[in-house]
């Protein structure tokens, strides 16, 4: 009942059964295995399946120099959609029926380059009630949170710039993008019966349960939005006037230019 695989792409650092089919992570390759089941090919490049007595059929590598590196921590999947980092090549990537794809392109490829480097361990959570996955990168050593902004006092105009030993953000299928940071560090988490947990330390924290907006294990930091108006880069701007139009709830507390005068 075993099954070698190319010691090349390195250890196999995680597996996950679905339906009857296999998928298994190594360090630097995905591949893919029949359950009870094996592929037979003719002369002429066709395959039909069959049954067999074998526990793990065939192997069949994913396209793409991709693996899970060391971080199997950072694997969750909805649906027929798996998510994991690979941080030997500073990407994050989606397995789904169309192959693997790289979701950190997505406008943060520099960010996953830079942050997974440092990172010392990947928590991937799936977000069952924004349908999100949820990556936070944690590390050994503090650094700016990747220039958000907000200050101690709730929205006074006092600017701190927060250093954190993590990087909490999520990506929406939706949008194909990153969608939001977070100001939450769990040591782990996930979805059950429609309903998204996060561990803090030892105690387990139900989100969206209650109507303390912004607060993550009884810590309340205000929402930001960073906003950059530069439509045309080769022209020179002069702004006589700002004008914002929204609900009470947002304010502007910094803004920048950087003309001389």
């Amino acid at each position: 009942i075993s099954k070698s695989l190319d010691p090349h792409y390195g250890s196999i650092q995680k597996m996950y059964a679905e339906d009857s089919n296999l998928t298994i992570f190594q360090e630097n390759k995905v591949s893919r295995a029949l359950i009870d089941k094996d592929a037979i090919y003719s002369a002429e490049g066709g395959g039909a399946v069959t049954s067999t007595n074998l526990v793990i059929g065939q192997v069949t590598p994913y396209a793409g120099e991709y693996g899970i590196s060391k971080n199997p921590e950072s694997f969750d999947f909805f649906g027929f959609r798996k998510y994991f980092t690979d941080k030997d090549r500073g990407v994050v990537l989606r397995l789904s029926r169309d192959g693997i794809t790289e979701i950190s392109s997505y406008g943060m490829r520099s960010f996953f380059r830079d942050e997974l480097k440092s990172a010392n361990k990947a928590y991937g959570m799936f977000d069952i009630h924004t349908k999100s996955y949820v990556l936070s990168l944690q590390s050994s050593t503090a650094s700016d949170y990747n220039k958000q902004t907000y200050s101690s006092d709730s929205f006074s105009s006092t600017v701190t710039l927060p250093k954190t030993d993590y990087k909490t953000l999520s990506f929406d299928d939706k949008v194909n993008g990153w969608s939001s940071f977070y100001t939450y560090k769990p040591r782990f988490g996930g979805s059950l019966s429609n309903k998204f947990y996060t561990w803090n330390s030892s105690k387990l924290y139900e989100h969206y349960s209650n109507n303390n907006k912004n607060t993550f294990y009884e810590v309340f930091n205000p929402s930001t939005i960073t906003i950059v108006s530069n439509q045309n880069p080769s022209l020179v701007k002069y702004y006589k006037s700002v004008n914002y139009e929204g609900t009470k709830n947002w304010k502007v507390i910094e803004l920048k230019s950087p003309a001389d005068d």
